[in-house]
């Protein structure tokens, strides 16, 4: 049954499905949509459907996902908000939850910061290119760094000023993040996603090794392959590698620095990296509060406050991956539209989102829309999410997000679903 109403210079089409979904718009767009639809309408308040509404299909097409739970909501540029669905419930966002992470990382930090990784020494070197000392490594919380990559520039400046040999080790000082190493959804394991442990001072992905006393705690293997980073250029270290800070500034000796944070934050949410995501949470938290993941978080959502955006979940990781996480598509939504009004961080942001059919982890997804949706992925065992902009028929901006929850079997029916909805979406014209 359809029911429509006159309020205030707006048409409201409440549809009876359960109370689950509301179309509301202008007069003047109502009309169209009704036209277009394929809707006889009958003077400006009533109307007879020979075509299901596009609340009607959305409805339609979630309850063919085999979803238990859900939390939905679309606004289209210039009308405001067209469906919703439990809205306001808060579901695990997966990881859509990186969308968070993503854009608060660019506010607090930058587009243009690089994370510059140092190497000095407590002593000069000798005529013979020897140090009687150690070295100090200052981590900056490099989620890109490796043995390829820094390290081998690191090697190489070091060689470059004719260092040969350190007979007094290395010293790590990695007290830019807190001594917490293992993301809080408690993984014990290196499976696929897993961000594995976390340190300021991270190498290849912190997933080289696999063995619990590395899990633990990765500082030392990870001075243990910049010892043998060193040793492949020509440099020798003698001594111990340990943690801790130095008495006194060390001398400068070669620092590497990362790509701009906004490659990160482009290959984060194009790829989903996990590790990139925890990584940054401390980043934003050191850069506001301290290195650590609450205080990543606290970052967040002191920024969401000044958006005015109200995230009613609740936030414990940067990827999305603790079963703990919770945000709701109103939550999301907004996001998403503060992002996108943002004239000098919303394109950077929105360059990192997967295009349909085209790249990231919609390459293989939402093909035949034109390539106009941009959005990020959420997926975890019972768990399907998708949030971010496509382009309708009319060229209206159309901010969606999708969460749904269900069985772990219908994974598939829901992904599908939620492309199927976000297709009507595209080819919709309100």
């Amino acid at each position: 049954m359809t029911t429509t109403r006159p309020v205030s210079g707006w048409v409201e089409i409440n549809i009876d499905l359960k109370g689950r979904s509301m179309l509301r718009t202008s007069r003047s767009s109502l009309v169209a949509v009704l036209c277009s639809g394929g809707l006889l309408v009958a003077g400006s308040t009533s109307a007879s459907a020979s075509v299901p509404s596009l609340a009607t299909q959305l409805d339609q097409i979630l309850a063919g996902s085999g979803a238990t739970a859900m939390s939905v909501r679309v606004d289209v540029a210039g009308v405001g908000t067209v469906f919703t669905h439990s809205a306001g419930q808060a579901l695990n966002p997966a990881s859509t939850e990186k969308l968070l992470t993503g854009y608060t990382a660019l506010r607090v930090l930058g587009p243009g910061h690089r994370f510059v990784t140092r190497i000095g020494s407590t002593v000069a070197a000798d005529p013979h290119g020897v140090i009687h000392g150690r070295l100090v490594l200052t981590a900056a919380g490099d989620p890109t760094l490796s043995t390829t990559g820094g390290l081998a520039e690191l090697a190489r400046q070091l060689h470059a000023r004719g260092i040969r040999k350190i007979t007094g080790g290395i010293l790590l000082d990695d007290s830019l993040f807190s001594r917490v190493r293992v993301a809080p959804h408690g993984t014990t394991s290196l499976d696929a996603g897993d961000p594995g442990p976390l340190s300021a001072f991270a190498v290849n992905d912190n997933s080289w090794r696999l063995d619990r006393g590395y899990r633990d705690n990765p500082s030392i293997g990870n001075l243990q392959a910049l010892q043998r980073v060193l040793a492949k250029a020509g440099i020798v270290v003698q001594g111990h590698l340990s943690v801790g800070r130095p008495a006194k500034a060390p001398r400068p000796l070669a620092s590497t620095s990362s790509r701009p944070l906004s490659t990160i934050v482009h290959d984060m949410l194009k790829q989903s990296i996990n590790f990139y995501a925890e990584t940054l949470l401390e980043d934003i938290g050191a850069a506001r509060t301290g290195g650590s993941q609450a205080g990543g978080v606290k970052a967040i959502r002191a920024e969401a406050a000044k958006l005015g955006v109200r995230l009613g979940g609740n936030m414990v990781d940067g990827s999305g991956l603790s079963t703990d996480d919770r945000q709701s598509a109103d939550g999301e939504v907004s996001w998403l539209e503060a992002a996108h009004a943002d004239r000098v961080l919303g394109p950077q942001f929105l360059a990192g989102l997967p295009i349909g059919c085209v790249d990231g982890t919609l390459k293989h997804r939402m093909c035949g829309t034109g390539g106009l949706v941009h959005a990020k992925t959420g997926t975890l065992d019972g768990m399907r999410a998708l949030s971010g902009y496509v382009t309708d028929a009319a060229g209206h901006l159309v901010t969606f997000a999708f969460l749904l929850a269900g069985p772990k079997s219908t994974g598939h029916a829901a992904s599908n679903a939620i492309d199927a909805a976000v297709r009507v979406l595209a080819v919709s014209r309100l």
